[in-house]
């Protein structure tokens, strides 16, 4: 009986799982199109949060190394925010600047060919 059990509950959580991505509340990075820069030195931390592979407790230590240390001086420095690595610098470093106004757009494609 017991093994029914988690026979059923494996198969509800795979349903609800299937159901979040159908309504589009999961996609990849292929479904969404990321469009222009994004100043580090002046960024809020909601415009932080549009960057790939940052979500608001990155966000929020990008912001506090920045007020800490003071304004980036290369790119490359945010890596010395914990939290972030080679991996997720790669991700992120075509859409982040030093100077001049954020711009950064981020769209959800639509969807082509059913």
């Amino acid at each position: 009986m017991n093994s029914m059990r988690r026979f059923i509950v494996v198969v509800v959580v795979l349903f609800a799982v299937a159901f979040v991505c159908q309504t589009n509340v999961c996609f990849s990075d292929k479904e969404i199109e990321i469009e222009g820069k994004i100043n580090i030195n002046t960024a809020t931390a909601e415009q932080l949060e549009q960057l790939p592979g940052v979500g608001s407790k990155l966000a929020a230590e990008i912001i506090k190394y920045r007020t800490e240390n003071g304004n980036f001086a290369a790119v490359e420095d945010i890596k010395k925010v914990d939290g972030v690595g080679d991996k997720k610098y790669n991700k992120m470093k075509d859409y982040i600047i030093l100077e001049g106004e954020t711009t950064l757009k981020v769209t959800k494609k639509p969807k082509t060919g059913y």
